[in-house]
């Protein structure tokens, strides 16, 4: 069973014993609906959050919570790992994704973020790219880490951004006086900003791809 199975589990228990419905679980735990009908409904793309899990405990102290949560770091184990912002949605390599959605967190290795990226946790955002205007780069699924604190092109290089309709992940290349903004796929034309419009989000600094 995966992590995600598991937070399955354990909401659908939890409301069975609450008597209540997902969305009035979450409400009555101060959560937004999404962070609990999600796992409930099976469509969650993350784990639950630990002050997620916290504050549910703190709201149902009678429920039989067992041992820790599922594949939750505990005890010496917690400190291998940071917790680290995800943009809801995506964003886009073609189209741009809109950033809808709950906020939400994903747990990464403490030795990553600190040692190999040389990072702090609140200053990487983990972001989910479809589409295939940056191949070769990077691909349709892959899931990258940006550094919000790397937003200057002086360095040529790919940047997540919002391009005025859409987070996107494109590369970035400074002139004088404006931005160009363009991709590694050769079918897809480039363009020039002012940088008005264009908000750099941050260069991307590690990634994971499906094998």
């Amino acid at each position: 069973m995966t992590g995600l199975e598991e937070d399955t589990k354990l909401i659908r228990a939890l409301c069975e014993w609450a008597g209540k419905t997902p969305s009035r679980l979450a409400k009555d735990a101060g959560l937004t609906p999404t962070t609990i009908t999600r796992p409930f409904n099976g469509e969650a793309t993350s784990r639950l959050s630990i002050p997620t899990i916290e504050k549910l405990k703190a709201t149902f102290p009678g429920f039989d919570w067992g041992a820790p949560a599922p594949d939750l770091p505990v005890a010496d184990a917690l400190q291998a790992y940071v917790e680290v912002k995800v943009l809801p949605t995506y964003a886009g390599m073609g189209g741009g994704g809109t950033g809808d959605g709950d906020q939400q967190t994903t747990l990464l290795p403490r030795s990553l973020v600190i040692e190999d990226l040389r990072a702090r946790p609140e200053d990487l955002l983990v972001i989910d790219l479809r589409g295939d205007s940056m191949e070769p780069d990077f691909f349709n699924g892959d899931r990258i880490v940006v550094n919000t604190r790397d937003t200057n092109p002086v360095q040529p290089g790919p940047f997540a951004l919002w391009d005025g309709d859409g987070y996107v992940v494109k590369n970035v290349e400074r002139r004088r006086g404006s931005l160009r903004i363009f991709s590694s796929n050769a079918k897809y034309s480039d363009w020039e900003s002012d940088g008005e419009d264009i908000q750099i989000m941050g260069r991307p600094v590690w990634f994971a791809r499906r094998l």
